[in-house]
């Protein structure tokens, strides 16, 4: 069955992006961006909703409102509540996804100031900006399945400086769960290579796309090998914790036959966003 993913996102009131249309869920306003579908080339679909809505119901919505029969081989996954964690860390995870959906879009905000202020820019739709608690909020998803795992906070200023701690650091927390997960700055496009990096700054300021951000040096030593993925670039802070992490993902990559190139920025104790800037 062949699927005109542009009519299908105007019939569910949602935007496309190549194969993957957000849009509202079932019973959800029209402005409302808590649903995924994504088309697969045999014309099944799979929806993901950020809002917890059943799966069962928003596969029939999407149905309904394509004028899909029943009768139709069409599949919708959801994958299982298991495969994000169970009990504490569900729960923790349900609560980061809150904080997600009460965000807004960074334009003209204090993020958008705060990364111009690192000659930085961003227009996709992996960090939002949540007023209520002055904070660049980021996405993070399962580096394996897409699946939204948790969110990484940094709280700034009104006029985009980053709030500092006592100890002069950044206020950076992370809701949920960031192990194995990552912050999907740009959609993977054929021939499916990847760049990774620690900081979501860095990833921004290297020069490399598709880039994910992995947190901290401690998830990207663990970041999972993706078998789609032909070639991974890591952008590695140039510190002992950076390379290490950089060394233990590239030899992980390398054993499984991926092609992998290892960076560092020439000056010891800086990142890619540090070199860039200076």
């Amino acid at each position: 069955m062949n699927i005109d993913v542009n009519q299908a996102a105007r019939l569910l009131c949602g935007e496309a992006r190549r194969n993957r249309i957000i849009c509202p869920g079932p019973g959800h306003s029209k402005a409302d961006r808590s649903m995924t579908v994504t088309f697969n080339n045999d014309g099944t679909f799979i929806t993901h909703s950020f809002a917890g809505d059943d799966f069962k119901d928003c596969r029939d919505h999407v149905k309904a409102r394509l004028g899909l029969s029943d009768n139709r081989p069409i599949a919708s996954v959801n994958l299982p509540s298991s495969s994000v964690g169970s009990g504490d860390e569900a729960a923790k995870i349900r609560a980061a996804l809150r904080l997600w959906h009460s965000a807004v879009p960074i334009a003209g905000t204090p993020v958008a100031a705060y990364l111009a202020s690192r000659e930085l820019s961003y227009d996709g739709e992996a960090l939002r900006f949540r007023p209520t608690c002055g904070s660049m909020v980021a996405l993070i998803t399962d580096a394996l399945t897409d699946q939204p795992i948790g969110v990484h906070r940094t709280r700034l200023h009104r006029d985009g400086r980053p709030v500092q701690r006592k100890d002069g650091t950044k206020a950076r927390l992370i809701y949920g769960r960031a192990a194995g997960g990552c912050v999907r700055l740009y959609d993977l496009e054929p021939p499916f290579g990847l760049g990774i990096a620690e900081g979501i700054e860095t990833a921004l300021a290297a020069p490399f796309r598709p880039v994910w951000a992995c947190i901290s040096a401690s998830v990207m030593t663990a970041f999972p090998v993706i078998p789609y993925v032909s070639a991974l670039t890591v952008f590695a802070d140039h510190d002992r914790a950076g390379i290490n992490a950089a060394n233990a993902v590239g030899q992980a990559w390398h054993q499984a036959g991926k092609e992998v190139t290892l960076m560092t920025p020439p000056m010891p104790g800086t990142d890619f966003a540090d070199w860039r800037a200076a």
